[in-house]
């Protein structure tokens, strides 16, 4: 909530998640996934990317110790694997620590990065945390 007259923030609130939105997101994905793919045929050279390196294993090593400890089994493989294996973080009645693992698990990334299809060869062009081949920012940024 923001103050009308300052634009200052009043009060803060969860944001929620409703199917709707995350049937936007799945398309946002796949037109982004689509328009990389196209412009990357038309233009080989000189398109603009977004690739997210996979991260070396032993940057994993502080979210596997810490699920370790909570009994739980992560596989970190591949982004896929991973993504299957945090879907299953869960806690009976705590709400908030699957979001938490899934936080953790982010901090263990590397960023995105933006580059130029010329600068790399396409098996550089994987986006770890999409899961995806190739990808590019045509529409916002999720």
């Amino acid at each position: 909530v923001i103050d009308t007259e300052t634009q200052n923030p009043l009060d803060v609130g969860m944001y929620q998640v409703r199917e709707a939105n995350q049937m936007v997101e799945e398309l946002m994905l796949l037109a982004n996934i689509s328009v990389a793919e196209k412009i990357v045929r038309h233009f080989p050279s000189c398109s603009l990317l977004r690739r997210h390196p996979t991260p070396a294993p032993r940057q994993f090593d502080p979210l596997l110790k810490a699920t370790a400890a909570c009994g739980l089994n992560l596989d970190v493989a591949t982004s896929k694997a991973l993504a299957e294996s945090l879907d299953h973080c869960v806690r009976e009645g705590d709400t908030y620590f699957n979001k938490l693992v899934r936080i953790m698990a982010t901090r263990c990334m590397t960023q995105a990065i933006y580059f130029g299809s010329g600068d790399v060869g396409p098996p550089e062009y994987h986006h770890y945390g999409l899961a995806s081949p190739i990808y590019t920012h045509f529409t916002s940024p999720i």
